[in-house]
């Protein structure tokens, strides 16, 4: 399938993943930093690795009586064991914070962060769809799969996530044709229910968290019933539509010439019809 590590993307695929670490590394610097420094901080992430966003959320818990730096992170040993430690606790800083208002004659103490998350979640096709247009137009790709495993991950694990911070929010980019507007699904704020049985009931993110992250083809991403095939889906009232003939034609000709192509047949007839979903 397109951008696959099963087919001969490899130049697109690794020159984009060498530019995540190291785009990565530098912004988990600067957020231990901004954290030390008591700064308002805004993290954008796909909360798909839950040891690191439950690490991150304690840190941040903590941080005002400590001070943290960057851990080893993600480290397999020889023997298979797997290490994850993403911040390292230094030292308190109480006393220090003393000594500078006993010097400043100033308080110095630090308040404990107040955490919101806001998870913004849209139907699987859809998503690939945007990644597939993102990488025909800026020539930057992202494997498809790796995409999809970390969408179902982020959907399993975002209830236990809404436990650990004060305010939570789910939100639903579920549009064709424009861009999306985001749309509060479910908001939980002072409930003592954080998560409660509606929120685990919400079809977009159940879809996401049973969603088959090795598929080929847009018809293999749900098992039966397919929530892609109902009625009132956007694939069945939006893309198979007979007024989108021809614009399809013209995708298609333009990706097998733009792109090199080996894979499903059916993924290869499905993929022009997903650009045309979110282009403009």
């Amino acid at each position: 399938m397109a951008l696959n590590s099963r087919v001969h993307h490899d130049d697109m695929l690794q020159t984009a993943e060498l530019m995540h670490q190291s785009s990565t590394h530098v912004a988990l610097s600067k957020l231990v930093t901004a954290l030390n420094e008591g700064r308002d901080v805004i993290m954008n992430d796909t909360l798909s690795c839950e040891s690191f966003i439950k690490q991150t959320i304690a840190m941040a818990r903590n941080i005002h009586e400590y001070q943290y730096q960057m851990g080893v992170g993600y480290k397999v040993a020889e023997d298979g064991t797997v290490t994850e430690n993403y911040w390292e606790r230094l030292h308190d800083t109480k006393e220090e914070n003393q000594s500078k208002e006993i010097s400043n004659g100033k308080p110095c103490t630090k308040k404990p962060y107040s955490i919101a998350l806001f998870g913004v979640v849209c139907d699987s096709y859809l998503a690939m769809v945007r990644i597939i247009r993102k990488a025909i137009i800026t020539r930057s790709a992202v494997n498809i799969n790796s995409q999809l495993k970390s969408h179902k991950m982020f959907a399993n694990a975002f209830p236990r996530y809404c436990n650990l911070v004060d305010y939570a929010r789910l939100c639903c980019t579920n549009v064709v044709g424009r861009s999306p507007n985001v749309r509060t699904i479910r908001s939980i704020f002072e409930n003592e229910d954080r998560w409660g049985t509606c929120i685990k009931n919400y079809k977009c993110l159940k879809v996401l968290a049973d969603l088959n992250a090795e598929a080929d083809s847009v018809y293999e991403l749900h098992k039966e019933p397919n929530p892609i095939m109902e009625p009132h889906s956007l694939w069945k009232n939006f893309i198979r539509t007979k007024k989108y003939t021809y614009i399809l034609r013209k995708l298609h000709a333009s990706y097998y010439l733009s792109v090199e192509w080996c894979g499903s047949k059916t993924f290869a007839a499905s993929v022009p019809t997903y650009i045309n979903m979110y282009s403009k």
